[in-house]
């Protein structure tokens, strides 16, 4: 597992964002899912083979629940530009060990009590009737390079043809893509500005008008969050952000934006002073009308214009 999936699958360690994913992910922001009905399960690790030519053994690993006897899967996909066009095949892979362990489990306990005679049961390892806990799996994109563009459905891996589909049992992904999405209010963690930050990376006016109108909740990022978003979206909120709140460490993400937008700015200035101080000097042109020219051009003080031209002009003396 890379460190980006090592965030994710501990992000989601806490209860709370476990139901929060699977209830904006599944049912749109209703409370079917409750934290306190949540019970840690194993994690399912599936290999898809190693032998001769085949490399190394690849796994899928869940962050996996028990709620109300259903076995809830969450499989964090590997984020920035990834797209694992297998995808499909490993959730099948995956889902299908799962129901085989139930089974196996069945047929121990069976074994141990003696308790099938029928043959076709005893040859069965259960009983006729006896149902498995239904096994849910969602894919969590959580990737800044685009949607996602790999299949969705099994039938999207096959070269098929239209007349054998209905003989070809097809199996669909769970697929939570938030670039799909333009709002989150369904979600009630921390999640939401994860997949908003996310989601508007590359606008930077859309983010900054979700912030001013949720600029209470950005002023207040939990720690984790704080961490999940430097790591996955590559979002940088320095230590001087940190405040305290009832004796938790907290973000203010909106102060961490408008630093690196004034930095952003900075710097633009700088490039801009420096590509004029150097036109200016090959024609020429005296200092004082080089700083009268930046102060006028980057409507900055003389003063400030006086002070980039002494640091760049040297250069070019």
């Amino acid at each position: 597992m890379g460190k980006k999936d090592e965030y994710q699958f501990d992000y989601l360690d806490d209860n709370r964002r476990f139901a929060d994913q699977i209830n904006g992910a599944l049912f749109n922001g209703r409370q079917i899912v409750k934290p306190e009905e949540l019970e840690p399960d194993e994690a399912q690790t599936v290999s898809t083979g190693q032998g001769a030519g085949t490399g190394n053994v690849k796994t899928a690993v869940d962050k996996v629940r028990i709620w109300k006897g259903k076995r809830l899967h969450i499989l964090a996909v590997e984020n920035q530009n990834y797209v694992d066009y297998q995808m499909v095949l490993r959730n099948m892979l995956s889902e299908s060990i799962g129901y085989r362990k139930q089974w196996k489990r069945k047929k121990r306990a069976h074994r141990e009590m003696r308790d099938l005679k029928k043959r076709d049961e005893y040859l069965s390892g259960m009983r006729k009737g006896e149902k498995f806990a239904p096994i849910i799996t969602l894919v969590v994109y959580f990737g800044t390079g685009g949607a996602w563009d790999g299949a969705r459905c099994l039938y999207d891996l096959l070269d098929i043809d239209e007349e054998l589909k209905e003989y070809v049992t097809n199996y669909r992904l769970n697929l939570y893509d938030c670039h799909e999405h333009d709002t989150f209010e369904e979600y009630k963690t921390g999640l939401r500005q994860v997949f908003e930050i996310v989601r508007y990376a590359k606008d930077r006016e859309k983010l900054q008008e979700i912030m001013e109108e949720n600029r209470e909740i950005y002023s207040r990022i939990d720690s984790e969050t704080r961490d999940m978003l430097e790591v996955v979206a590559n979002v940088k909120i320095p230590e001087e952000c940190r405040v305290r709140e009832a004796g938790e460490e907290r973000y203010n993400m909106c102060n961490a934006f408008e630093k690196t937008r004034q930095e952003g700015y900075d710097e633009g200035i700088e490039r801009g002073i420096r590509a004029l101080i150097q036109t200016c000097k090959e024609l020429g042109i005296s200092d004082d009308v080089i700083i009268e020219k930046c102060a006028e051009r980057y409507e900055i003080t003389e003063e400030n214009a006086r002070k980039y031209v002494e640091v760049h002009c040297a250069s070019y003396a």
